[in-house]
């Protein structure tokens, strides 16, 4: 009998695939990985598995884990916030909302949403002024350079700037591209975690907020596909998504564009809120006939 223990690792298996293959790719050991996996065994069971939203104690996370309580009282201890994965997550969609920003804010765009030239430095229709509404506290020079590093931003004469691209995603052989991968696969984790143990419309309240509502309502997410596809028609479904799914996620920009609030304060409870895209594609080879099985070459 198949118990949710074997259920979840089978799961495993199919998510860790993947992963696997990135870290073997850039020299991470079993043993590095291991490492990892122990403190973030302590960080989840400290942050999620406690009572009345507190903490929880270290016999709970030594009971849940199976680490005993001093090696997981010596983890809590050394054990440091995810702090670079992080800052780059707010770093790229930091690139993101400026990009969009050039794209939609008619001050920076023209009526069609085409880039306008920029000058670097200025008070009217200039990078700076840009960044200072959309860029947070990062300097100006500082962002194009790196915006001109990863490609979306091209100079022109007259020390003028104009984006090439409305969105950022770092070149393969860039660092942050592994980074941004990472977080790709969290945001899906996360969804498909809040799906399946913690969306729960009876837990509302009866007068319950409208960020209540969304706490414990399903988060969208589905998928279309078909395995009896012909080899020559991969080429042409990437194309079709790129271009659908590109403007599937320009509507979606703009409408979080729209309704952001660009001065909240950093102190103020506040949403992430996104939908990303992806295609998939897996080859399937044809089935080799075991030995003496002819029921495919036509005879009965």
């Amino acid at each position: 009998m198949t118990t949710p223990k074997d259920t979840a690792l089978s799961a495993c298996r199919q998510l860790m695939e993947p992963i696997i293959g990135i870290l073997l790719r850039n020299g991470v050991t079993h043993k590095d990985l291991a490492l990892i996996c122990k403190q973030l065994y302590v960080q989840v069971a400290t942050d999620e598995f406690g009572i009345r939203g507190r903490d929880t104690n270290l016999s709970r996370v030594a009971m849940l884990t199976g680490i005993d309580r001093k090696e997981v009282a010596r983890i809590k201890e050394a054990m440091h916030s995810n702090e670079q994965s992080e800052q780059s997550q707010q770093h790229q969609d930091r690139l993101t909302r400026l990009l969009s920003a050039w794209h939609q804010d008619p001050d920076f765009c023209t009526p069609d949403h085409q880039p306008k030239p920029l000058d670097i430095d200025g008070e009217q229709q200039s990078f700076a002024l840009l960044v200072r509404r959309y860029g947070g506290d990062f300097p100006a020079s500082a962002l194009l350079k790196e915006l001109k590093r990863v490609g979306v931003v091209e100079p022109l004469a007259d020390d003028k700037v104009i984006a090439t691209k409305r969105y950022f995603v770092p070149a393969q052989s860039d660092p942050a591209a592994l980074l941004r991968a990472g977080s790709v696969l969290q945001d899906i984790g996360n969804t498909l975690h809040h799906n399946i143990y913690k969306a729960d419309s009876e837990k509302l309240p009866a007068r319950a907020t409208s960020s209540q509502r969304a706490q414990h309502a399903l988060r969208f997410e589905r998928r279309a596909s078909n395995s009896r596809m012909p080899l020559d028609t991969a080429l042409a479904f990437q194309q079709f998504v790129e271009q659908q799914g590109q403007t599937f996620l320009e509507q979606v920009d703009a409408w979080l564009s729209e309704h952001e609030q660009s001065d909240l304060p950093p102190e103020t409870p506040h949403w992430r809120l996104g939908v990303g895209t992806y295609l998939f594609s897996n080859l399937i080879e044809p089935e080799t006939p075991a030995e003496g099985d002819h029921s495919d070459d036509g005879e009965q």
